[in-house]
């Protein structure tokens, strides 16, 4: 059967009424997640730079952040569900890595999801149910060489999660971080020329790195994630909070 399969949907998956907004909705996971939350009811508010159909929104600016939640609140009145998805990537030693190039990931990658969730968090605490759900990866647990900014955004992340779900539990407010493995989205194929001259790698040797390192020899479909963080947005993921969850096809239990 074909890896690219129809996946079974989690059970009593529902989101109807429900408001959410995405972040880095244009890009290869983003648009999964716009999907999945619209085929369960939500009523989706896509944010990027780009995109035809999203509110275009630097989510790295306190007025990017404020901008899409008033958004999101005068379209439908409301806001319950936070997906913060942004994210991009830069790879460089720590020796010669740009400080520009590091303000510019931790800006849109821990900075950024700390503004969004200080301007939503009125809205998602106003009734029980609101969630906060943010794009991790395995290098939120774990870390690779060449990656300083973005594993250093990744771990602060999922700090930060912690922290809402703690903050937010009186309320009813729910905090998740998911971490993907290797999947391959935009953000994978713009990396591998230097994945290629850092590691002195052919382009078919840095694929075979990145399947090896998955005990599954595959690449994590996007569907996979979405479908997870659809079932923590809903009721039925309400015991959850303050986790980090893997969805890496078992690479941290090696």
């Amino acid at each position: 059967m074909s890896r690219r399969r129809r996946l079974a949907r989690l059970p009593e998956v529902k989101l109807e009424g429900r408001v959410a907004i995405v972040t880095g909705a244009d890009g290869g996971l983003g648009r999964t997640l716009q999907t999945t939350l619209a085929r369960e009811g939500a009523l989706v508010l896509p944010v990027d730079l780009r995109g035809d159909d999203c509110w275009h929104a630097d989510v790295a600016t306190p007025e990017g952040n404020r901008g899409m939640v008033d958004e999101a609140v005068r379209r439908h009145g409301r806001l319950d569900i936070l997906v913060l998805n942004a994210g991009v990537q830069s790879m460089a030693p720590i020796s010669e890595f740009r400080e520009t190039e590091w303000h510019r990931l931790l800006d849109l990658m821990l900075t950024g999801p700390f503004l969004a969730i200080k301007a939503a968090w009125p809205y998602l605490v106003a009734r029980p149910g609101g969630r906060i759900i943010a794009t991790g990866s395995v290098l939120s647990l774990v870390a690779e060489p060449f990656k300083a900014a973005y594993v250093a955004a990744k771990h602060g992340l999922v700090g930060l999660i912690k922290v809402a779900a703690l903050e937010g539990a009186a309320q009813g407010l729910t905090a998740n971080a998911v971490a993907p493995g290797w999947m391959r989205t935009p953000i994978v194929e713009k990396q591998m020329a230097d994945q290629m001259r850092l590691r002195g790698l052919t382009r078919e040797q840095v694929l075979e790195h990145m399947l090896a390192s998955q005990p599954g020899q595959r690449f994590v479909e996007t569907a996979e994630v979405a479908e997870l963080i659809a079932f923590l947005a809903s009721a039925e993921g309400s015991g959850i909070s303050g986790a980090c969850l893997p969805v890496d096809l078992g690479a941290l239990a090696t």
